[in-house]
């Protein structure tokens, strides 16, 4: 079933509300720029303030600008950082699976992996292929970030059976592939 099927298939309530005629005036901008309805806009705007933002503040989750993150990661070290995404970065990521999901599978890890990208406007693309899932990020959050999160990531993997190989890095992207380590021993 794909999402456009499962959105047509979710039952849906009739909810009637009175905004300020500004903010109206600026949500249809936003539908038009976006070439969506309203009921649309409406729903996500809704589903990340839900689904994402009050959880992450619960979380204690915080925002930073982009170039204050990039400079932060870029003076440390690689090591420095692959040690924190080890060990506290780990911790964190594990206690937000337990609290978004109440669990910690591989489908939880990468829904929420691709919810943090989402929100953090990172282009991505997730490919199945042969048992493996391929994942390509493009970013412009420094040299030393995809190493904060490839660490992250392969150490909470672990923990579901899985692992990161073929990790790749460039200036302004990178990606590795997801595979069973049941699977990469046989």
């Amino acid at each position: 079933m794909t999402l456009q099927e499962n959105r047509i298939l979710k039952k849906t309530d009739n909810v009637s509300i009175r905004i300020d005629s500004e903010l109206s005036n600026k949500l249809h901008e936003k539908c038009i720029e976006q070439k969506i309805s309203l009921n649309t806009l409406i729903n996500h705007i809704l589903e990340k303030q839900v689904n994402w933002n009050d959880l992450g503040n619960e979380m204690g989750w915080i925002t930073i600008f982009r170039s204050t993150f990039k400079d932060l990661l870029d003076s440390s070290s690689i090591e420095s950082i692959q040690q924190i995404a080890s060990s506290t970065g780990t911790n964190d990521f594990k206690n937000s699976l337990n609290y978004f999901y109440g669990n910690i599978s591989l489908e939880t890890i990468l829904d929420l992996f691709k919810k943090r990208l989402q929100s953090m406007n990172i282009q991505f693309r997730m490919i199945e292929s042969d048992g493996s899932k391929k994942i390509i990020i493009q970013h412009d959050l420094g040299k030393n970030w995809p190493y904060l999160v490839v660490t992250q990531m392969n150490t909470v993997l672990n923990d579901v059976g899985h692992r990161i190989i073929n990790d790749q890095y460039n200036k302004s992207g990178f990606s590795f592939e997801i595979v069973s380590v049941e699977e990469n021993h046989a």
